[in-house]
């Protein structure tokens, strides 16, 4: 299957999904980070609270309606489009954006293998010479 994103606020929402999947479990950590941290960044600035929640569960829906999942997780085919569609939607900024976003974002419970996985495409698909998941 294949998916498209209307706009950057649309593929970095998704790439926040990808990481709070990963381990099959959306923590507490996650949801407050994504709500205190995430929202302010550039592309989620001018949001109001309830729009951004409307966001991502707007984009939550798209995902697992369209890809392949167990339900919480997508399968790892899944993560590859989301990604190859996330850099087909984002600039060159907004991919290191995303990329950062999405390392801080997997730090806030604990970075776990999968999620090293994922941060490892999006670093190598959106050309980002640098690796954040050691710091």
């Amino acid at each position: 299957m294949d998916i498209q994103f209307d706009r950057p606020a649309e593929a970095m929402a998704a790439i926040t999904w990808l990481i709070c999947s990963a381990d099959d479990v959306g923590s507490v950590e996650e949801r407050d980070f994504l709500h205190a941290h995430v929202k302010n960044t550039q592309d989620f600035s001018g949001m109001s609270q309830a729009e951004f929640s409307s966001l991502l569960a707007s984009t939550r829906t798209k995902l697992f309606n369209s890809l392949d999942n167990n339900g919480f997780c997508l399968a790892p085919p899944a993560i590859d489009t989301v990604i190859s569609a996330a850099g087909t939607t984002l600039n060159s900024e907004q991919k290191l954006q995303a990329y950062i976003m999405a390392v801080e974002l997997a730090k806030a419970d604990g970075l776990v293998d999968e999620e090293r996985v994922i941060l490892e495409k999006l670093r190598a698909r959106f050309q980002i010479s640098f690796d954040m998941t050691n710091q």
